[in-house]
């Protein structure tokens, strides 16, 4: 059978450098499952979950590679997949069925008690607040088995004060912000997660409504007109609460930093590409 991802860098797939040993590769291995895995993918979108799906079949291919002595010494000297395969008949769908079927809800639970308070998860802490110059929030993204929850919140919060206590790790300027404002830093992130996703369900409905739709450009179209409604409903209440007669109402910017300390700004009327990206799968999905 053809070689699923013909094209794949084993070691890029898995986030480790060329000369990374067994358990680094182990490791990386294990965390990325866990970050992509079919059962993880709670209030997704339907794009993100088929994005996902297919990262994770990568992970098991790079893993399938890099874990064989012959398979990974033969691609580190070919720098080629075409030769790995030397059974025709291996069949590479229910290979990567199986792999699904192993790796249940109760072995990431398993595996999260196992992790959560191990020196594995420091490790990752560590790295992970090198790598994003303390960004408490980003930690969300990045930990295995993290939960956008005050739970988790707090646990992560006493992880990194003990961390910083002990000299292992230094304290940063997004540190000093989010202790300042932890409480409504929180909020704010617990309170857009659940805003973009009524939102987003919200305009999914207004989107299905519409049977003109059947093209991209009527999409682009119906969104563009929902947002300009939007803006000059936003005009009208201003002028009509400050009385701006003779005046030029500016729209106003909102300032939408991820999680209140890091990102890029983003227009608070503008719909990008990932966004209608989903929203176009979800309507394509819907008329099948």
């Amino acid at each position: 059978m053809t070689i699923p991802f013909p094209d794949l860098n084993p070691y890029e797939t898995l986030q480790v450098p060329q000369s990374a040993t067994e358990q680094d590769i182990k490791k990386s291995y294990r965390k990325l499952c866990l970050l992509h895995h079919p059962d993880k993918l709670i209030n997704k979108t339907d794009n993100e979950i088929a994005q996902s799906k297919l990262q994770f079949e990568k992970i098991q291919f790079a893993h399938m590679i890099l874990s064989n002595v012959d398979k990974r010494t033969r691609y580190d000297k070919t720098g080629s997949l075409e030769e790995i395969d030397s059974d025709a008949s291996f069949d590479w769908f229910e290979y990567f069925t199986n792999i699904k079927a192993e790796i249940t809800q109760e072995s990431i639970m398993k595996d999260k008690s196992e992790y959560q308070g191990s020196s594995d998860e420091e490790e990752d802490i560590i790295e992970m607040w090198l790598e994003n110059n303390g960004d408490f929030l980003n930690l969300f993204e990045t930990i295995p088995h993290t939960e956008i929850t005050w739970g988790d919140e707090s646990r992560l919060f006493n992880k990194i004060t003990g961390l910083i206590n002990d000299g292992v790790i230094e304290s940063t300027k997004n540190w000093e912000i989010y202790q300042k404002n932890r409480k409504n830093l929180f909020k704010n992130l617990l309170k857009s997660l659940k805003d973009e996703s009524k939102e987003a369900e919200e305009l999914q409905k207004e989107l299905l409504k519409d049977k003109k739709i059947d093209t991209e450009d009527d999409l682009k179209q119906l969104i563009q007109k929902r947002n300009a409604g939007r803006i000059d409903d936003l005009i009208s209440n201003l002028e009509a609460k400050y009385g701006a007669k003779n005046s030029k109402v500016k729209k106003p910017k909102k300032n939408t930093k991820k999680h209140g300390i890091t990102g890029s700004k983003r227009k608070e009327y503008e719909i990008n590409d990932d966004e209608f990206a989903k929203l176009q799968q979800k309507m394509m999905n819907r008329k099948k």
